[in-house]
């Protein structure tokens, strides 16, 4: 059985109660009024505009990837498939950076900062 939350309109009382979908709302457990609303879950609630910035915030992580690797090409195929999907102007605006930037001659090249040797023991 889920637990829901009510409000009292009476006394303004909050409180949980398990409750079984056909049930009827419990009465208040501080003045025993009938007049109880059930208030929106926090867990089973969630915004239409959260889930698309969410998908979008991902999108522009998985190209901000492929950028850092290097791979231009991959992250513009990427952005033109995500663009029909997910039209937000952040990724209109990525898409079109990217189109119009020309390629590095000679590609990129990768330095690596630090190698960490283990000397053998004898």
């Amino acid at each position: 059985m889920p637990i829901y939350e009510f409000k009292c309109e009476i006394c303004g009382e909050i409180f949980e109660s398990f409750q079984k979908m056909g049930e009827d709302f419990p009465s208040c457990p501080k003045c025993n009024s009938n007049y109880v609303i059930k208030l929106p879950s926090i867990f089973g609630f969630q915004d239409r505009s959260a889930r698309v910035s969410e998908r979008e915030r991902a999108i522009l992580k998985r190209a901000r990837d492929y950028l850092i690797d290097g791979k231009v090409k991959d992250a513009k195929r990427f952005l033109e498939k995500a663009k029909e999907f997910y039209p937000t102007d952040r990724i209109k605006k990525l898409h079109e950076t990217l189109e119009t930037r020309k390629p590095i001659k000679g590609g990129y090249i990768c330095r690596t900062e630090l190698i960490v040797t283990k000397k053998k023991e004898k």
